[in-house]
């Protein structure tokens, strides 16, 4: 069960109807896609722009996490507040189900949050080309918006890093999804490990909106954590 835990750490139509096309028209040629080097350097942009933006957010985060074979869960609600540049804090207001996993989950999460907050940290563990490679796949749709899908791989190997593949809002240079494993297994007893994070656009600020991890290992079975984030409040500067 600890193993199970602490792998759960680490973890958004063009319709045209035939009969509109005669049959030697010629068909709409897609955009061209922008250079990679293009993508990363407004995408970088439009960090910094974010990070002198957002002053402050309220959120509150319900945590959910369970595992089948021993038929444990808990859910834990956590008024989360940020302030620029680095600081948060985070309050429990209510939990339900299992102490194990919200001792051995839950609070490691929020003091893994904790270790990653400052600036230099955060760096370390940003989706970024110092510390990853980049890829471009395509172009995409993610909830009626164009994105562009990237793979990456890091770097480096280290604790928080990510394999797998980012989407990128093709308006604003955001990422608004992540989805991969870590780059470093937590144990050898876990023999699949996979994550899903989504971002959503808040008063022009892209926030996260809900993080999902699946997890399988071996003798404790398959597991699940969820985060779902409601933004009660997010203060922009000029």
């Amino acid at each position: 069960m600890r193993i199970l835990i602490k792998c759960a750490i680490y973890w958004f139509l063009l319709i045209i109807p035939g009969s509109l096309l005669a049959q030697d028209a010629v068909p709409p040629q897609a955009e061209p896609l922008p250079s990679l080097q293009g993508i990363l350097d407004r995408m970088m942009s439009r960090n910094a722009w974010q990070d002198r933006t957002l002053l402050e957010f309220h959120a509150l985060r319900k945590f959910h996490a369970a595992n089948f074979r021993f038929k444990a869960e808990s859910t834990m609600y956590v008024q989360t507040v940020f302030r620029r540049p680095d600081q948060l804090q985070s309050t429990v207001t209510s939990h339900e189900g299992s102490t194990l996993i919200r001792s051995h989950v839950f609070d490691k999460i929020l003091e893994a949050e904790n270790e990653t907050r400052a600036k230099k940290d955060k760096q370390q563990v940003d989706i970024i080309p110092a510390n990853y490679n980049f890829s471009l796949l395509g172009a995409e749709d993610c909830n009626g918006r164009s994105c562009y899908r990237m793979r990456i791989s890091p770097r480096r190997r280290e604790k928080y890093a990510v394999d797998g593949e980012v989407w990128i809002d093709a308006e604003d240079y955001s990422i608004v999804r992540i989805h991969g494993a870590p780059a470093k297994r937590p144990s050898l007893w876990t023999l699949k490990t996979e994550i899903d994070r989504r971002y959503k656009k808040v008063d022009g600020i892209w926030l996260p909106e809900r993080l999902d991890s699946s997890s399988n290992i071996m003798i404790a079975g398959h597991s699940v954590l969820s985060i779902e984030y409601r933004y009660d409040e997010v203060i922009r500067g000029q």
